[in-house]
């Protein structure tokens, strides 16, 4: 017995010695420490520190423990951990591992980024915390000054920055007001140039034809940035232009949301001319347009139907690297191109280089894009039979390329609608099979049982 306790102690010592964060027993708890000390809340989300670990965060170095444990109170959030969920979609996590500081009543004040797993780094992140607490450079006080003081170049500039940080890319109306205090010379600045894109401006509104009218070197300037960079500004100008169209019902808008998202494709024009199609085809639906959605959805929905099941089958890390290849090959051409052109007539061109949208390899997602489609069918109201016919073959493809139990649910609610009772019955009882084999949440087999029954009710 005496030998186990040893052994036991030896462990627990080796593993304070290996990981010498001081972590709160809870988030509820760290919070309240917070206010009662009166200092910033770390939470590191990542992975767990073991010794069997091949990847060694530099988070649990002695100096850097030693300077957090004085600092800050700390809380730390595991990878996989299903209660951290809430924190990262509150917060917009997108990396891990990453530092979210904030103050006890869960005001951010600097969300860092661990791209440099160093010890230098990870102090430097909590001296920049520190720094921004006490000047009062935080997301929340600038909120209220923006609504309770005078405008200014100086204000606008730190709170998009703020909130470009803090995960926000809507700021296309502040970056239109912005931009307004500046002068033609200014804008020549690359730097200025590059923060005016990262704001997310309206695709060819004021602040981006301005840029692209008087900037100098904003396309190579833009094409040296990392590809993450590039596809949060394009998507952000992307979002913000299409929602502002949606939001006024302005044609004219969703169409520069269709040609800025096709440029963004560059050579890879059938891509490219999906792409946008979606685009016009997710302004159509929000404004409630069935006839145009209709009308124009089966053109771009049956040219996936082509597509085999051995092509959604591309390995995720073998379709990112062609893509990636693909993108660098694109620039390398396009700045030729642009230099081409700047010696032969002397004029600057306008690249709108990367692609819009990089993941899982883009043939993975058609029987989502295909079931997608046939619900917005279904959701929209149409008691069509051509439409509906039209919806039913695209997700029995999406269900012939995967099988999802959401798919015999979108199939099964159709069915019912076209009155083919039976059949409804029949797909909605496979949803239900599938979803339990899947291991869905209860709330999701609920949902699921209760369609059942009201297909049986004959009252869905």
């Amino acid at each position: 017995m005496k030998k186990i306790v040893l052994i036991t102690l030896i462990l627990f010592n080796a593993h304070l010695s290996f990981s010498q964060v001081n972590n709160e027993s809870s988030f509820p708890t760290a919070i309240k420490k917070a206010k009662s000390s009166k200092k910033v809340v770390c939470v590191y989300l990542g992975i767990p520190e073991k010794p069997n670990f091949k990847y060694k965060s530099a988070f649990y170095n002695k100096d850097v423990a030693k300077y957090y444990n004085k600092n800050f109170v700390n809380y730390s959030y595991s990878a996989g951990d299903t209660s951290s969920l809430s924190f990262i979609l509150k917060y917009k996590v997108t990396n891990m591992p990453t530092c979210i500081f904030i103050d006890h009543t869960g005001a951010l004040i600097f969300k860092g980024s661990v791209g440099n797993n160093t010890s230098e780094h990870y102090l430097d992140m909590g001296k920049q915390a520190l720094s921004r607490k006490a000047g009062g450079l935080i997301l929340a006080n600038y909120e209220t000054k923006f609504k309770n003081e005078k405008h200014s170049e100086k204000l606008l500039k730190e709170y998009i920055n703020l909130r470009i940080e803090s995960g926000q890319f809507n700021n296309a109306d502040l970056i239109d007001e912005y931009i307004d205090y500046k002068t033609i010379g200014e804008l020549k600045d690359p730097e200025e140039a590059l923060f005016i894109l990262k704001a997310g401006p309206y695709a060819f509104g004021k602040a981006y034809n301005l840029v692209y009218t008087y900037g100098t070197k904003v396309d190579s300037m833009f094409l040296q940035l990392p590809l993450p960079e590039r596809i949060t500004i394009n998507n952000s100008i992307i979002n913000n232009t299409l929602n502002e169209a949606i939001r006024t019902k302005n044609p004219d808008m969703a169409q520069q949301v269709m040609s800025y998202t096709r440029n963004t494709w560059g050579k890879n024009y059938e891509e490219g001319a999906k792409q946008s199609q979606l685009k016009i085809l997710t302004y159509y639906k929000a404004i409630k347009d069935t006839a145009n959605f209709y009308n124009q959805a089966p053109y771009l929905f049956d040219s996936y139907m082509k597509v085999s099941a051995d092509s959604i089958k591309v390995p995720e890390n073998i379709e990112r690297s062609r893509i990636e290849k693909m993108l660098k090959d694109q620039a390398t051409e396009q700045i030729k191109e642009k230099r081409t052109t700047q010696k032969t007539s002397g004029t600057t061109t306008m690249i709108v280089s990367s692609i819009v949208t990089i993941g899982p390899s883009q043939y993975s997602s058609i029987p989502s894009l295909l079931n997608n489609a046939a619900w917005d069918y279904f959701t929209l109201g149409t008691r069509n039979k051509n439409h509906l016919s039209k919806a039913i073959l695209w997700v029995k493809r999406a269900i012939d390329l995967k099988p999802m139990p959401q798919y015999y649910d979108t199939l099964a609610q159709i069915f019912y609608r076209m009155e083919f009772y039976d059949e409804a019955l029949i797909n909605q009882k496979k949803a239900i099979e599938m979803a339990i084999q899947h291991n869905i949440t209860d709330n999701e087999l609920k949902s699921l049982k209760l369609t059942e029954q009201k297909i049986k009710d004959r009252t869905l």
